[in-house]
């Protein structure tokens, strides 16, 4: 099987070189424009807390939900938090830290990666909330149902069979001698780079392979919504021009924001397996969070239009009275699943 897809990608390359060179333009402006100006100081950052020793902060914060809700340890709480805020593929970088500094063991860290890969804030709200349908504020509400699946998901899949409480003493430690900030920072830095190069190529290469497939697209209705789960930017911008209701488009952006695109789960792959971190069922845990947080959307959008600032009145206060009720009652959803599974355990 790779033998005949790599036969057929190297004739696709020779038969189609025009459209190969404007994958690449397309896949490098993407990676200047959009994703490395995003992306970069999250990596940065990341670099900088697994190695100066900011991240205990975090740890002694994050401690006691991670140990209750995931049975995850406390030296995990980096690779999360990053993973939620920062942007694709943060959560799986800093991960990868993690383990090559001994901070976290392999299974934790493949426990983490399962959830903890998720689309940024500002990706949420400038891309798919103003790009698409014009709205911040509903940019920010599928940020808020993202992260909510992305939790959720990890509650189904990221919680081992058995736990004690011991397991969270189990992870080697961090025996990083103590380095200078100048060295902290070079480290930092370069490491930075290389994740950056890693996400430039892949996001490239599977612009090139977008291309090339643009003519088979053309043929299916709406095929151009089927991009995004080549390449997420693409798609998003293409799901902008598809004559679709805004509701269905709502919902398709939000699976796509889950799913995460072939594109940036190769590239947490590319950073994982090096470190020998395993990626056993990584794809079927991202079409799990996609397929959430589609479902989530596509109720909220039918219980109360409203909910979703893009389809609310322009000037009707009393319908943003309804924004705030969905969250709690998605809050108290998420501790409902909580208490049921704790319940469970101990029976």
């Amino acid at each position: 099987m790779k033998l005949f897809f790599s036969l057929a990608l190297f004739a696709a390359f020779l038969l189609f070189p025009a459209a190969c060179a404007d994958g690449v333009r397309n896949g490098l402006s993407l990676a200047a424009g959009q994703a490395l100006p995003a992306l970069f100081p999250f990596f940065l950052a990341s670099g900088l807390l697994v190695r100066s020793g900011l991240a205990q902060a975090l740890t002694r914060l994050a401690a006691r939900p991670l140990a209750r809700l995931y049975h995850l340890p406390s030296s995990a709480a980096p690779a999360v938090i990053l993973g939620l805020t920062g942007g694709y593929p943060v959560g799986t970088a800093t991960t990868v830290d993690l383990l090559r500094q001994g901070v976290l063991s392999r299974d934790t860290a493949e426990r983490v990666n399962t959830f903890c890969n998720c689309a940024s804030p500002g990706f949420c709200i400038g891309l798919a909330g103003l790009g698409i349908f014009g709205s911040a504020r509903t940019g920010a509400t599928l940020y808020g149902i993202h992260i909510l699946t992305a939790l959720l998901t990890g509650l189904l899949v990221a919680r081992p069979a058995q736990y004690t409480p011991e397991t969270e003493t189990s992870a080697p430690q961090d025996r990083t001698p103590t380095q200078s900030f100048s060295a902290v920072f070079c480290a930092a830095v370069q490491q930075a780079a290389a994740t950056a190069l890693t996400v430039t190529a892949f996001l490239t290469v599977f612009c090139v392979l977008l291309r090339l497939a643009q003519p088979v697209l053309s043929y299916f209705p709406y095929g151009n919504a089927l991009s995004g789960m080549l390449e997420l930017t693409s798609g998003l911008d293409a799901l902008h021009t598809v004559p679709l209701p805004s509701r269905v488009k709502l919902t398709l952006t939000s699976f796509l924001l889950g799913f995460g695109g072939l594109a940036v789960q190769f590239q947490a792959r590319a950073l994982a397996e090096p470190a020998g971190l395993p990626m056993h069922g990584f794809a079927a845990c991202k079409l799990l969070h996609g397929a959430m947080a589609a479902a989530l959307t596509a109720l909220i959008t039918r219980i109360s239009p409203a909910a979703l600032p893009a389809f609310a009145p322009m000037g009707n206060a009393a319908s943003q009275r309804h924004y705030p009720i969905f969250f709690l009652i998605l809050l108290l959803m998420l501790f409902t699943i909580w208490s049921g599974k704790k319940a469970k355990n101990k029976i």
